[in-house]
C-alpha cells in the first residue's frame, strides 16, 4: 500500500532529522562556542519547545476535512511535504549560523516544521488503515515502529563520521537534501492522481477518496 510505505518513509526523514541532532550538535557547539554542557542542554530546548506548541494546532488541522478537501487530492501529504521542505530549508541554515544565539532561533524554527512534517503521519496511516481494514492495523503499526527504528539507530550511527569527514554545515545539507527526497517521494502518487483525474474530481458529493 503506498500511502503507509510513503507514511514510513516520511517517519524515517523526519524522525531521522530529529535525531540528526543529538549526536552533531554537541560536539559543533563544543568545538565552535566552547559550550558547556548546560549551556547544549538549553539550547535543546529550543527544539522540543516549539515542536509541542504547535503540534497540536497541525493536529487540528489535519483532522479537518474541510481543509483538507481544499488542497485534495494531496490531502495530509500536503502538511509532511510542505513541513518537509520548509524544516530543510531552516536545516541548511544552521551550517550558517555564526552565533549561540542564531543557532537557537533557526532551532526554534527546526522544530516548529518539524511538527508540520511529522503530526500527520500516524492520522494518515490511521485513515488508511480505517479503509483497509482487517488485522491490519497491527501490521500497520509494525511497518511504523520499524521505519521509527531505522531512523532512531542509523542516522545517530551515521552522522558523526560524515561530520568528521566534511564538517557541520555540510551535514546539514546532507539531513536537508533527505528531507528534500523525502518529500519528493511523498509528492509522486497524489500529483500523479491529480493529473490522471483533474482538481475537480475531488470536489463535490462524489469526490474521488484521498489521504
Amino acid at each position: 500500500e503506498w500511502p503507509i510505505l510513503a507514511c514510513c518513509l516520511a517517519a524515517i526523514t523526519t524522525t531521522g532529522t530529529a535525531g540528526a541532532f543529538e549526536p552533531t550538535l554537541p560536539i559543533y557547539m563544543r568545538d565552535t562556542y566552547n559550550s558547556r554542557t548546560i549551556v547544549i542542554s538549553v539550547v535543546f530546548i529550543a527544539i522540543v519547545v516549539p515542536n509541542a506548541i504547535i503540534a497540536p494546532i497541525v493536529g487540528k488541522y489535519t483532522s479537518d476535512h474541510r481543509v483538507l478537501a481544499r488542497v485534495a487530492p494531496y490531502g495530509r501529504f500536503t502538511f509532511m511535504i510542505g513541513g518537509s521542505v520548509l524544516q530543510a530549508i531552516v536545516t541548511a541554515c544552521l551550517g550558517a549560523t555564526t552565533s549561540i544565539a542564531g543557532l537557537v532561533v533557526n532551532l526554534v524554527f527546526v522544530g516548529l516544521t518539524g511538527a508540520i512534517a511529522s503530526v500527520p503521519i500516524m492520522s494518515t496511516m490511521g485513515e488508511h488503515v480505517g479503509r483497509m481494514g482487517g488485522d491490519a492495523n497491527a501490521k500497520v503499526y509494525s511497518l511504523f515502529t520499524i521505519a521509527y527504528s531505522i531512523s532512531v539507530i542509523i542516522v545517530p550511527t551515521v552522522l558523526p563520521p560524515i561530520m568528521s569527514a566534511v564538517g557541520f554545515a555540510a551535514t546539514m545539507g546532507v539531513v536537508s537534501a533527505v528531507l528534500v527526497f523525502g518529500a519528493l517521494v511523498l509528492a509522486i502518487r497524489p500529483t500523479m492522481m491529480l493529473v490522471k483525474h483533474g482538481r475537480a474530481a475531488y470536489q463535490g458529493e462524489n469526490a474521488l477518496p484521498f489521504l
